[in-house]
């Protein structure tokens, strides 16, 4: 190689460099955008908050390997998951955090989400329940959906504050505990604001209240990592407010 080739190639391997390390800011206007990852911040780097979309690297093509993974970005100091009550603590945290990656960390890769039964058929388009719904045997949401819905809840721009004024009490609420300590289910009454951003000098929220059922798992009891694996809602007839079922149907994409 004459020095003429190697001077081409080197500033070739500068300019590539720079186009990459552009990219993976938080910047629109940037030419070649960073690759996302389940840990990447959709606040910061937009072209990922779609996380349904799995974005995957070609192998075989080797300037597709060195685009970089976005920063995450910072995290809230969630607890590690060696307790299942312990995952219901950091579902709270992450809402009130609005982490809606971190909110999805703390579920299995099977997770179901069991909508109320008078409450889906405000949404039938949503959740599109077969013919004799059986929620023992149907499922209608699954993760794909769950993520959808964290993305577009879970969003600093459309809420300032998310509040849990009632959530799991352990001197309260029933705990089942599984004979071979692998699995545990908390049945629980919830109550979650969502506060908007002022409008007019008017402040308006939503509220969400009813009584949840949660079964967490875990593959070993020596050194537990438990996840959530299914969500069950009921929502309150007496209350002029929305359940869960309601608000994944509302704020479903």
């Amino acid at each position: 190689m004459d020095s003429g080739d190697f001077f081409l190639a080197s500033f070739c391997r500068t300019f590539l460099c720079c186009l990459l390390i552009a990219g993976c800011g938080p910047d629109d206007s940037a030419e070649v955008p960073c690759r996302c990852t389940e840990e990447t911040d959709p606040e910061l780097f937009p072209h990922c908050g779609d996380l349904s979309s799995e974005q995957t690297t070609d192998t075989t093509n080797p300037f597709a390997t060195r685009i970089p993974e976005c920063p995450s970005g910072e995290r809230l100091p969630l607890l590690e998951p060696i307790r299942a009550t312990f995952v219901l603590i950091n579902i709270r945290k992450a809402f009130e955090g609005f982490s809606p990656i971190q909110y999805m960390d703390q579920l299995t890769e099977d997770f179901v989400f069991v909508p109320d039964v008078v409450d889906m058929e405000l949404y039938p388009e949503v959740y599109q329940p077969p013919d004799n719904y059986d929620p023992d045997r149907d499922t209608v949401w699954t993760r794909g959906q769950e993520r959808r819905f964290a993305v577009n809840l879970i969003d600093q721009k459309r809420f300032q504050k998310i509040e849990f004024t009632r959530w799991y009490d352990l001197s309260k609420d029933e705990h089942i505990l599984s004979e071979d300590g692998l699995r545990e289910i908390f049945i629980f009454p919830y109550e979650v604001e969502f506060t908007e951003p002022p409008q007019d000098g008017q402040v308006k929220s939503i509220q969400v209240k009813g009584r949840m059922e949660v079964a967490m798992v875990t593959s070993t009891v020596e050194n537990p990592v438990w996840v959530l694996q299914r969500w069950q809602d009921f929502g309150d007839p007496a209350s002029a407010k929305r359940s869960w079922t309601e608000l994944r149907g509302e704020f479903s994409p």
